[in-house]
């Protein structure tokens, strides 16, 4: 059975689960969660804890704690998880000595295949270490979205990139980007469909759902996730549809301020412009009838995946990375920043339960394949033509 490392970063925790959960079951398979104060809430780790941590490499089950380790047991069992703390843009040389400690106590340098999900320049010593292993990079997305800057990242990308054998995305346009972007490794590239996110969803108390219908735009408020468009047309809609009510929530970017924070005149427009834990997202999922994703560009999207988990449709823009998750494009898209059609799309969901409940049908038939199984038989599958060094 071969030996495989999975490095990560809590940022990716929603998606890289599912797949550790199914992979680990193949492989002897070792995983390394990069954690720093800023990103260890994603894992139910205080900030002041993760500060005390920091500098050292812990077992998993020594830093997760009550029902946060029993949710996430099954993700990792049988799995051998370790825990880098280490602070956030942490200097090359602390950096590169984090790492040559690790792997002096730890034999990773012995396994057949590295996962990489994630790369900082500080992470120059933990590349040079690998560079002559089979290295397969997860790539999230190929080029900067809407209002994104993205030098740093093109600098390791010209760094790193010539040592990576093999490219991973989570969608068919993704792909189809980076091989756009960089024509010199198109050849290398394979892609993964996305897994539902079952991790997402708890068991939490909620209150019986209420008679109206509820529409929501959940996620991280950013200037490329078109969150006015939503706030607008909820605003049009209002005025005609009053029993209809509508939620914004989700956290602002620091720099992004869009006019609604500061002046929401709609009573059943509610904005929960704050960090969404998941027993409020139970709360707020399980009550909705239906999720928009005004998206101005994307290559993929990790909400389509945790509204799936709770079986709850999805209205997006006609991005090409979301409409590959898309089950019916005629009812459940519109065009990208366009308002009348997204008005329209919205009202006949609004109006048409039937289109509600065939939809959900087809979530809960994506949901039944067990697509994490299906990306690790095809990754095995692509490192069985390759030479094992």
């Amino acid at each position: 059975m071969l030996t495989v490392n999975y490095i990560t970063r809590p940022w990716f925790f929603d998606i890289s689960v599912e797949f550790i959960r199914e992979f680990k079951k193949l492989v002897n398979l070792n995983v390394i969660i990069i954690i720093s104060p800023e990103n260890a809430g994603y894992l139910g780790i205080s900030k002041t804890d993760a500060q005390t941590y920091l500098d050292k490499t812990l077992k998993l089950e020594d830093v997760l704690k009550g029902d946060m380790r029993d949710r996430l047991n099954p993700y990792f069992e049988g799995a051998n998880v370790l825990c880098k703390f280490e602070q956030h843009k942490e200097s090359s040389y602390k950096n590169a000595l984090g790492w040559l400690k690790l792997l002096n106590k730890y034999p990773l340098l012995k396994a057949d295949l590295n996962i990489v999900e994630t790369l900082s320049l500080a992470d120059w010593y933990l590349l040079f270490k690998l560079k002559r292993k089979n290295i397969y990079y997860i790539i999230h997305d190929p080029q900067p979205h809407t209002g994104e800057s993205r030098g740093r990242v093109e600098v390791i990308n010209k760094l790193y990139f010539p040592y990576i054998h093999k490219f991973i995305t989570y969608s068919e346009f993704s792909a189809g980007l980076f091989r756009q972007y960089y024509p010199a490794y198109a050849d290398k590239v394979i892609s993964f469909k996305m897994p539902v996110f079952t991790s997402q969803k708890v068991e939490a108390t909620t209150k019986p759902k209420s008679g109206n219908k509820k529409i929501v735009f959940f996620g991280r408020i950013s200037p490329y996730k078109g969150v006015e468009l939503f706030y607008d047309a909820a605003a049009q809609i209002s005025k005609t549809n009053l029993d209809v009510n509508f939620v914004v929530a989700g956290k602002a970017q620091d720099d992004y301020r869009p006019a609604f924070l500061g002046n929401n005149p709609y009573p059943n427009i509610q904005i929960r412009n704050h960090f969404i834990d998941l027993e409020e997202l139970s709360e707020i999922m399980s009550d909705a009838d239906l999720c928009v994703l005004p998206y101005f560009d994307a290559t993929q999207s990790g909400v389509i995946m945790t509204c799936y988990a709770f079986n709850l449709p999805v209205l997006v823009s006609d991005c090409p990375g979301l409409l590959e998750y898309c089950f019916d494009t005629d009812a459940f898209s519109f065009k990208n920043k366009d308002m009348d059609s997204l008005v329209r799309k919205m009202e006949n969901l609004i109006a048409d339960d039937t289109l509600l409940h065939k939809n959900r049908q087809q979530i809960a038939g994506y949901a039944a394949q067990n697509v994490s199984l299906i990306n690790s038989n095809l990754l095995l599958s692509d490192l069985s033509g390759a030479e094992i060094t």
